[in-house]
């Protein structure tokens, strides 16, 4: 009888002129676990990219007091996992990003226990033990999302939330520090929407911030205009918002002004609608929303939204040259029955577009995640598939299924990202070839337990992947 395979060694494949590698990153002492580890988010530190973050609604191993994050040391090759977050024993939402000036790892989180208690913590060093310092924090918040950018030499950190407290109103938010690394940092609450929400009494949860290192920065968010509370249909505006001084000056985020109402805030799509909590491949919807600016022009913007067509839900992006006072007239993509898009911009100004899409019916389905590059501003795509996993199983322990979204980022010409995913060990999932840390084998499509023997259930993963020049 020969060995059994139990791990893919496949460093990194050449496809679409770049070398393309994606690993589980589930570590080998926790082959035999099963939870859902969906809605993942990535940090890359920009002053060395070997140092990478990732988080997801993993829980701590022992059961402890903290919550941990995924540490690389070696550029995602491998990974641990670190319990140095205070939220008791594993979060709600989270995601974090690193900031420019000295390695600080910011987080935004819902702690547990807490009823959508917003925390912000930070670490100056990811791969110690050593728990996160919470620095700031706000009652009544939703979906965290954190970008932050070395600007002066000290880190501005800009956290995009839901604001729940101000229901019936305007709910879009950031929290900002511009330095995060200070002893004691000092965070503010700003509104980003500037319009009424109609019958809906609230913005969408997805709020997204973006930055650029000139200090220029702006938000995303959908203006929720109404809400049919007996089909859960939403109708809402698609805005993009800026600020020249990154939210510092006395009306925060209103240089960009709609040319149809006056009022700060750009409606980039009008109307659109979708289904609050509907569901496609076992994954609830309720709404996408991506921007990233151009490092090297900090008045090119690409945005991406869903909405629903005639397709299905279906993703959307968009580009501006002109800080995003207008917009390419039509898409420059649309992807039909796709979520969770994402969106970089590396150095030499290539756009980075990350999506999971489901292709396939009943049995067949599939989520197939899929990133595509273009070196022209959205012209002469190149694409690669890093994973076409079934969809129907395993069942759904919780909602989001694979989450809420996942994560792209850039640091030089190289992509990193993240995405969860299925995680039965067939190669024929990863066109682009995987690396695994937990034991599977891969010739039988098995996971195994750590003993090397016992057969362990397949569950939904983080999955680690990089696109290098």
């Amino acid at each position: 009888m020969s060995p059994k395979r139990k791990t893919s060694a496949s460093e990194g494949v050449v496809a679409a002129g770049a070398t393309i590698t994606v690993v589980n990153m589930i570590p080998k002492a926790l082959s035999g676990e099963t939870w859902q580890d969906s809605e993942p988010s990535i940090a890359v530190n920009p002053e060395n990219p070997s140092h990478i973050v990732g988080t997801a609604f993993t829980p701590d191993p022992f059961g402890g007091d903290l919550a941990p994050i995924y540490v690389s040391a070696d550029g995602g090759l491998t990974w641990t996992l670190r319990s140095t977050v205070p939220s008791q024993q594993q979060t709600h939402d989270i995601s974090g990003d690193f900031g420019g000036t000295n390695g600080t790892y910011y987080a935004g989180l819902l702690k547990v226990p807490g009823d959508l208690l917003l925390s912000i913590a930070r670490s100056t060093d990811v791969q110690s033990t050593k728990k996160m310092k919470r620095v700031a924090g706000t009652q009544d918040a939703d979906q965290p999302f954190v970008r932050s950018v070395a600007v002066g030499g000290r880190d501005r950190v800009y956290v995009g939330f839901n604001d729940l407290a101000k229901i019936p109103g305007a709910t879009a938010s950031l929290f900002m520090s511009v330095d995060g690394a200070a002893p004691t940092p000092k965070f503010k609450k700003l509104r980003v929407e500037h319009r009424a929400t109609g019958s809906a009494g609230q913005n969408g949860p997805q709020v997204r911030p973006a930055v650029h290192p000139s200090g220029v920065a702006y938000a995303a968010f959908y203006g929720w205009r109404a809400f049919d509370g007996a089909t859960n249909l939403v109708t809402a505006d698609v805005v993009v918002t800026r600020d020249d001084s990154g939210g510092t000056g006395p009306k925060p985020f209103t240089d960009l002004v709609d040319p149809t109402d006056g009022v700060a805030g750009r409606i980039v799509a009008a109307g659109v609608r979708f289904t609050w909590n509907s569901r496609m491949g076992q994954q609830r919807l309720g709404g996408d929303i991506a921007i990233a600016v151009d490092p090297t022009n900090n008045q090119r913007v690409y945005l991406a939204w869903s909405d629903v067509q005639a397709a299905g839900y279906t993703v959307h992006l968009r580009r501006s040259d002109d800080g995003g006072r207008t917009w390419t007239p039509n898409d420059v993509r649309t992807i039909a029955l796709a979520t969770n898009p994402a969106l970089a911009v590396n150095s030499a100004g290539k756009v980075g577009f990350l999506y999971q899409r489901l292709v396939g019916v009943g049995a067949a389905a599939h989520w197939r995640t899929i990133i595509e590059r273009s070196a022209k501003g959205g012209g002469n795509w190149s694409t690669s598939i890093l994973a076409d996993v079934p969809a129907t199983f395993p069942v759904p322990q919780f909602q989001p299924y694979i989450g809420d979204y996942v994560g792209l980022t850039a640091v030089g010409k190289t992509f990193f990202g993240i995405f969860s995913a299925n995680n039965t060990p067939d190669l024929a999932n990863f066109p682009n070839g995987v690396r695994y840390q937990r034991n599977a084998d891969f010739q039988g499509r098995r996971l195994l337990d750590v003993d090397g023997v016992t057969v362990v259930s397949p569950s939904i993963d983080p999955f680690f992947f990089k696109v290098s020049a």
